[in-house]
């Protein structure tokens, strides 16, 4: 057992969005068998909790055999990590799932820019003062290795991970075919407009559809179309129980604005989509095709509102060919992704930094 100094901002129970992995994190840290302690304010019970004062740093560092952070350029980390450096020299994963370019995705303006360069020099501050680094992709972990100078073996790709469910879906017999899509709208990637220009297409050629959104979006003037169900985001404890009563689960996105590496996300919803035995129509960007296998355990399309209604309406008058979809995809996270997997790419990562 290592004792783990742990420095991430969301890892509590989640509504959904990165805390899910945050929660998971803590949960395959513990199941490895580690100790954890935090001076994080927000924190539960997994975790014992120091004070966050650089008076304590020294204590922290002292109490610790190992780093683990998530890269968010926070001066308390920055502060930690020159202390490890200059005095502890203790192992430090740092895990990179984002990179300072994404912000120029929501404007392009002078002072985005210089805040842009202010965080790619934070992110690689603490890159260089890290043992090894984790990715949640092969894209990012690219990107990091080529940014931040670091050596192919130093940079380890861990993608998220799903709960499997126990077996697909029970057949429905209300007369629906209900396809689900979960996502924010304030995020450019994430394609509500192909989503709803899908819908509008399947709708005309299967009356009995129901496209469910679960979104953040329904304050903003969406179309009022036959079939169309806006829901509020639900806990992420909750959304197996939903997608529990659907058919098919949309997994849709477009590149990232401005990302110098393209579409780099592990998206937690393809995850939770396969797990629960859903056939799943996803955008044929970055790892969604390194976990689906196209026609086998999943769809993959292109950004093409008609194309990926066709293939919805193929999917509704197929009911076998969508069972079989379902089951290979909870297979191939039972076999490849599930969160323990996610947990054993971390105890290498761990062992890695131990070794440096």
């Amino acid at each position: 057992m290592t004792t783990i100094l742990f420095s991430y901002k969301d890892h509590t129970m989640p509504r959904g969005g990165g805390a899910v992995h945050g929660f998971h994190v803590v949960e395959q840290l513990k199941r490895l068998g580690h100790r954890l302690i935090t001076a994080e304010p927000n924190t539960d019970g997994r975790l014992e909790r120091r004070p966050r004062t650089l008076d304590a740093l020294p204590g922290l560092l002292a109490e610790a055999g190992a780093v683990y952070l998530r890269s968010d350029g926070r001066p308390f980390d920055l502060a930690m990590l020159a202390l490890n450096r200059a005095r502890y020299r203790l192992p430090v994963v740092i895990e990179i799932n984002a990179m300072a370019e994404e912000q120029l995705a929501y404007g392009d303006d002078p002072l985005r820019r210089a805040h842009v360069a202010l965080l790619r020099e934070q992110y690689r501050m603490m890159a260089r003062a890290s043992s090894v680094v984790v990715c949640v992709s092969e894209l990012l972990a690219e990107h990091v290795r080529a940014t931040y100078r670091l050596g192919h073996d130093r940079v380890l790709v861990v993608p998220n991970g799903g709960t499997p469910a126990s077996s697909p879906p029970a057949p429905r017999n209300d007369g629906v075919f209900r396809v689900v899509w979960a996502g924010g709208a304030r995020f450019p990637w994430q394609a509500l407009d192909t989503v709803l220009a899908a819908t509008e297409f399947l709708i005309r050629e299967v009356p009995n559809a129901e496209i469910v959104l679960y979104t953040d979006a329904r304050e903003r003037s969406l179309p009022e179309l036959r079939g169309l169900r806006v829901e509020a985001p639900v806990p992420h404890a909750e959304l197996k129980s939903h997608l529990g009563q659907a058919d098919v689960a949309l997994c849709l996105y477009r590149p990232i604005p401005a990302s110098p590496a393209g579409f780099y996300n592990s998206p937690l919803k393809l995850f939770d989509y396969m797990a629960a035995g859903l056939a799943v129509v996803g955008s044929r960007l970055g790892q969604i095709t390194e976990v689906i296998e196209d026609g086998v355990s999943g769809i993959l399309v292109d950004d093409e509102p008609a194309a990926i209604a066709r293939e919805l309406v193929g999917l509704a008058r197929d009911a076998e060919r969508r069972r079989a979809l379902g089951a290979a995809a909870l297979r191939r996270v039972r076999d490849r992704y599930t969160w323990d997997h996610t947990g054993d790419g971390l105890a290498r990562a761990l062992s890695l930094a131990a070794g440096v």
